[in-house]
């Protein structure tokens, strides 16, 4: 849509993708080859926290002094380690939690269980839960740890269900394994309330079980809903129909990379001249409360984390998400 209006001050934007396999060294490999071979002026939503932690830590964002934009991961281990070429869009795991903790706790529910993937996010996950629930005066009575990328235990759902004492279970992992715990203790104890971190899918979560199957499963969003009625969303879904994605099929995947995309093209406005990475990560530092289409973003005075957006959602029964 950029390219079509003229692009950003007369240039255009070309826009390179690679895919990692989740391999943190072909991550950091191929991320050196894009930079040498294309000469980018920003890279944008690089997932996964093992993948983006190699990344920081072989240098070679750092060495090139190209700005990384939307990292997809929540953890605190990646933001620990404070590299200032990495501006978050999202909030981190430890804001998730606190939200799902302070939510359930609103209405009652101060007895928690945590099923989560034994893997680094899986555990920051529950070291940010016991956080959290300390601090707001809930207990964390139960923690299940899952082989990471593995399904459910059904063990797991059979011992939630019966535990009589439990009023909250969240869960983090990937989408198979909620999908899986799920339908697993609906099937035991249909009236158990199950949060996810927003690191579950939504649309992928409707694919597994269906709308009935995934009806009443919550979901923690670190994006604005895309029925929200500010321009920025109004522009996304614009986006997604011109992508001919349908409604239902529309995730928080696709906002981040538009999020992230709208946050580069409000910087490459900003710069003076020719565009470059220097001048890029100099155009980023400035943006103070910056209001795109809605929502704000700043990274001014060294900030690199440009928004603490969390909100609780939960599939109804035509499989959308309601908030």
């Amino acid at each position: 849509m950029v390219n079509s209006n003229g692009g950003v001050n007369g240039y255009q934007i070309r826009f390179e993708t690679r895919d990692d396999q989740f391999d943190p060294k072909a991550t950091v490999a191929q991320t050196h080859e894009l930079i040498a071979a294309n000469n980018p002026i920003a890279m944008i939503n690089s997932a996964g926290s093992q993948q983006n932690i190699a990344l920081v830590q072989s240098g070679v964002l750092q060495r090139a002094n190209i700005a990384l934009v939307g990292p997809r991961d929540g953890s605190a281990a990646l933001r620990e380690l404070k590299s200032p070429n990495l501006y978050f869009l999202i909030a981190s795991i430890g804001a998730e939690a606190d939200k799902m903790v302070r939510v359930s706790a609103t209405i009652g529910r101060k007895r928690l269980a945590l099923v989560y993937s034994d893997d680094g996010d899986g555990r920051d996950a529950l070291k940010q839960v016991e956080r959290a629930a300390k601090d707001q005066g809930s207990t964390l009575v139960a923690r299940y740890a899952v082989p990471a990328n593995a399904k459910v235990i059904p063990d797991i759902a059979k011992k939630i269900a019966d535990d009589g004492t439990l009023q909250q279970v969240l869960v983090y992992g990937v989408t198979p394994m909620v999908a899986e715990f799920y339908k697993d203790v609906r099937k035991l104890n249909p009236a158990m309330p199950v949060t996810a971190f927003s690191v579950t899918s939504h649309a992928a979560i409707v694919d597994l079980l269906g709308r009935q199957g995934s009806r009443g499963l919550m979901l923690a969003q670190v994006t604005l809903p895309t029925s929200s009625a500010l321009q920025v969303m109004k522009d996304f879904r614009d986006a997604m129909d011109l992508e001919q994605i349908p409604e239902i099929r529309i995730n928080n995947l696709h906002l981040e990379g538009y999020l992230a995309a709208r946050v580069v093209v409000e910087a490459i406005k900003r710069i003076h001249g020719t565009p470059s990475r220097e001048g890029l990560i100099a155009a980023l530092d400035q943006i103070n409360k910056a209001n795109i289409g809605g929502l704000t973003f700043d990274f001014s005075d060294g900030k690199r984390e440009g928004s603490a957006f969390v909100q609780i959602g939960i599939i109804g029964p035509q499989g959308k998400l309601m908030n």
